[in-house]
């Protein structure tokens, strides 16, 4: 069963999260959802996560679903973001990091995973924390003011990296997926095509099976920390 978790990021805002536990834990997945959807977008991926034993926190970034609030007493509404406002959403994902530490989970079991903006800034946050164990990409791209590909140049040896998109309806993320697992350094890495699948978590849709070997390939890669 998961549960309603709720933290405060270092500038003020409340993150609401969906925490899912695995019964025998190899480590732990961050789920970052594009937009306009919310947490609830990975409810199913958290229940075969679970399933693998990787337990898994799924938030709402700022601006989307719960996490509209702030101690300044404002109202976030992604809508109105800009390109710099898209990037501090960095510290939702510092504050989900801070809470597993809490929760005495170490940065290398920790694997982002996001779709879309969320693929993009699992990339940042692996620079930013090169401890982490790696992250997965559903549909990355260039996205307000990330690049993806950029990013790319910043994943060391030790990371484990895996990457989707699909050619036909969404070139421009088949592409910077394909460029993101050819720059990298990951000594682990995958990049997995699709043609007219969609864009993000509807690759979910289009490919049934996707879930269940993503979940397979997240639990090895943690497995592989030493």
């Amino acid at each position: 069963m998961s549960e309603k978790v709720s933290f405060t990021t270092f500038d003020g805002v409340k993150i609401v999260g969906e925490w899912s536990p695995a019964s025998t834990t190899v480590g732990v997945a961050i789920l970052l959802h594009m937009m306009p959807v919310d947490r609830r977008s990975w409810a199913a991926f958290q229940q075969v996560l679970s399933k693998y034993g990787v337990a898994s926190l799924a938030i709402d970034m700022r601006g989307h679903g719960e996490s509209v609030n702030t101690d300044s007493g404002a109202k976030l509404d992604y809508k109105q973001f800009d390109d710099v406002q898209h990037l501090q959403t960095l510290n939702d994902v510092q504050a989900a990091l801070d809470w597993l530490q809490k929760k005495q989970y170490s940065k290398d079991r920790v694997m982002l995973v996001g779709a879309s903006i969320g693929a993009n800034l699992s990339l940042l946050m692996l620079r930013q924390s090169p401890e982490l164990a790696g992250a997965v990409l559903l549909s990355p791209g260039d996205y307000r003011g990330i690049n993806g590909v950029e990013e790319a140049l910043y994943v060391k040896p030790h990371h484990c990296l895996w990457a989707a998109g699909s050619d036909g309806d969404d070139p421009e993320s088949f592409q910077a997926a394909e460029q993101i697992v050819e720059k990298a350094a990951a000594d682990r890495k995958m990049f997995v095509p699709y043609k007219n699948s969609g864009h993000g978590i509807h690759l979910f849709t289009a490919d049934p099976k996707l879930m269940e070997s993503l979940a397979g390939w997240i639990k090895e890669s943690l497995q592989m920390v030493k």
